[in-house]
């Protein structure tokens, strides 16, 4: 960059400051956000008159084999009613939705299930890989991702500095399960089977609202996100070695339920969870699996199918946590034993139950 191309515009910049009034100082002063319920039903009049003038491209979905290849490369394209496409089934005939708390607004989330996928379920704590297009009403894009190599998997739910995505991007996922199986072409391609397809109608309290992050969403408006749910991950926002959904189960990431020992701090961030003195991770234990007993795990699907056919129903409460690759080109597979005590006949972990204090090797 020549800096001397700079200079005068910089000296321009200086002097026009220097010679403003102090009257026009309000000029530069932030404008207030607008209220938040009278945004959403602004929202919520728009989105449904979206639906009910709009549908997507259901003929090209084969319905009768829902999982079939050809269903697995399907991309869901939306159109107005109108013309030639005047007989067609409305969107707002083929959605659902579901109530969104945030804000202290009551939201109604709408959202499209082309179909659920045969793969495992998303929870809200979850990382997730997902193909999306990101739109406003008319049509703009905004935002996408054709590929799941780019900057995923995501954070659902941001904790501590870590941010997660918008609310109205998680509920939707979240109705949705993966795929099956990731396979790898040698044209480089890459192909998803069983994978779960939809799209989500957000207010723009879901979403932005007054602060888009691109300049091809206008200020408060409502969002439409295309959806090709590929993959999950566990996380552990504790370094307990319990994947967070299951010390939150709920989902409700702002609720009180699932918060043991009624401290500050709800399961999944807490790291004694019974308030007993001991440290989750001192009350359950950690194993791994480098091989089947005979082969080492040469992909991440094998090591999986390990667990599913072997681990899980071996009857120890033993809990997938992750794979990893190693630098032989191999994989491990990561899994935690969680100790339970019958109590008023209910199984009920070890380190949920504050009378319990053994600490584990």
């Amino acid at each position: 960059m020549n800096l001397r191309k700079l200079i005068l515009p910089v000296l321009s910049l200086i002097l026009v400051v220097l010679s403003c009034k102090k009257d026009d100082e309000d000029v530069f002063q932030a404008i207030p956000d607008r209220d938040r319920q009278e945004v959403y039903d602004e929202n919520l009049i728009e989105i449904e008159e979206y639906l009910a003038t709009h549908f997507f491209n259901y003929e090209d979905f084969d319905e009768a084999n829902p999982y079939s290849e050809a269903n697995d490369a399907f991309t869901i394209v939306f159109d107005t009613i109108a013309g030639v496409n005047s007989d067609k089934t409305p969107l707002i005939d083929q959605v659902t939705f579901k109530p969104v708390t945030q804000d202290g607004i009551d939201y109604k989330l709408y959202y499209l299930v082309v179909r659920e996928g045969l793969g495992k379920p998303v929870h809200s704590l979850d990382k997730a890989a997902v193909l999306y297009r990101g739109t406003v009403l008319d049509g703009t894009f905004f935002d996408g991702a054709v590929n799941i190599d780019e900057n995923q998997p995501f954070n659902l739910t941001g904790v501590g500095s870590i941010g997660g995505v918008v609310a109205g991007f998680r509920e939707g996922i979240v109705e949705f399960n993966t795929a099956t199986s990731i396979t790898q072409n040698p044209d480089g391609t890459t192909t998803f089977d069983d994978h779960g397809i939809g799209a989500v109608f957000m207010p723009s309290g879901l979403g932005y609202f007054a602060r888009p992050t691109s300049s091809a969403i206008p200020a408060y408006s409502p969002l439409i996100f295309t959806l090709k749910v590929i993959s999950r991950t566990n996380t552990d926002w504790d370094v307990d070695g319990i994947p967070s959904h299951i010390e939150h189960p709920d989902g409700d990431i702002t609720g009180v339920e699932d918060n043991t020992d009624g401290d500050l701090l709800v399961n999944f961030i807490d790291n004694d969870d019974d308030g007993d003195g001991v440290l989750t991770r001192d009350e359950v234990q950690q194993k791994e699996y480098e091989d089947d007993g005979v082969s080492p795990f040469m992909t991440k699907a094998e090591a999986v199918a390990y667990y599913d056919n072997t681990i899980a129903t071996n009857g120890e409460n033993e809990l997938f946590v992750k794979t990893e690759l190693k630098l032989d080109n191999t994989f491990t597979l990561h899994t935690v034993v969680v100790p339970q005590t019958d109590v008023n006949g209910e199984m009920l972990p070890n380190y949920l139950n504050p009378n319990i204090t053994e600490v584990l090797e």
